[in-house]
């Protein structure tokens, strides 16, 4: 198996995203366990929530974790500018570079909300409504989108067999800057429009052509404790994305919750 150390150097710790949480308590499992970023879907799926107990999830993070993000929120959600802070001479790789670091900063786990061919309104609403500190677009939405949402925006881009990165960083919009802060690559799945947390994966080595050019991401696509030690060696990502992996009888299960972070982050350092 290929080893981080072969190819170039990783974050200090990859980035965990813990997707699909719809009750505190898994929320504040991921949370316990090391995740960065806890997840939400808005859009429809089984693990769909509504906004009441987004919220409820919200308040909890918050106040478990206020001593550490004192310096960073008031409590209320993020203080992040977006993308208006990084000078325009970041394009490219230095522009989601300088994005991802910026991220890293809240002192806890960011809350992203996931959404897919929604309206915009709609997205804004929910967004100032929980609140929170990252939207997904995880649909077909252009990439202009973003520059209408206040908060930063992670961009799915989907990976079958057809698809090409030259393609995307050409045309597809995939390293085009002052739109979406983040990137994440993720598996498409035929014959659904219900896209994400299937518990497929795609070829990593796609994945690894994004990172030899430099540029951060996030990587999804069945990712589990047991695998996703090999993904990080091999598509080197700036982060990782989980769901179904982490489940039991289709709810979050901790246990799996906590191999799956410890996995990730020992991978970094490996």
């Amino acid at each position: 198996m290929e080893t981080a150390k072969q190819h170039g150097a990783a974050p200090p710790q990859t980035v965990v995203k813990v997707c699909g949480v719809r009750t505190v308590e898994a929320a504040q499992a991921a949370a316990d366990a090391g995740a960065d970023i806890i997840g939400m879907i808005f859009a429809p799926s089984p693990r769909l929530i509504d906004v009441p107990t987004a919220q409820s999830i919200a308040r909890a993070v918050f106040q478990s974790h206020r001593a550490d993000a004192a310096q960073a929120t008031d409590g209320d959600g993020a203080q992040w500018d977006g993308v208006s802070g990084i000078g325009h001479s970041a394009v490219g790789p230095d522009f989601f570079a300088a994005c991802c670091e910026r991220l890293r900063g809240l002192g806890r786990p960011l809350l992203a909300g996931v959404f897919q061919n929604q309206p915009l309104e709609h997205i804004v609403q929910v967004a100032r409504a929980v609140p929170l500190d990252i939207v997904q677009l995880h649909g077909t939405e252009p990439i202009s989108m973003a520059q209408q949402i206040p908060v930063p925006v992670i961009k799915v881009f989907h990976v079958d067999d057809a698809f090409s990165l030259d393609d995307e960083t050409g045309g597809g919009g995939l390293l085009t800057p002052f739109h979406h802060s983040s990137i994440l690559l993720d598996t498409k799945v035929a014959g659904t429009t219900q896209q994400g947390g299937r518990g497929v994966s795609f070829d990593w080595n796609i994945a690894r052509q994004l990172s030899d050019k430099g540029v951060p991401f996030l990587m999804a696509g069945g990712l589990t404790p047991d695998n996703v030690a090999e993904a990080i060696a091999i598509g080197r990502p700036w982060g990782v994305d989980v769901s179904s992996g982490v489940e039991t009888d289709k709810a979050k299960d901790p246990e799996k919750i906590r191999a799956f972070v410890r996995s990730a982050k020992q991978a970094s350092t490996a």
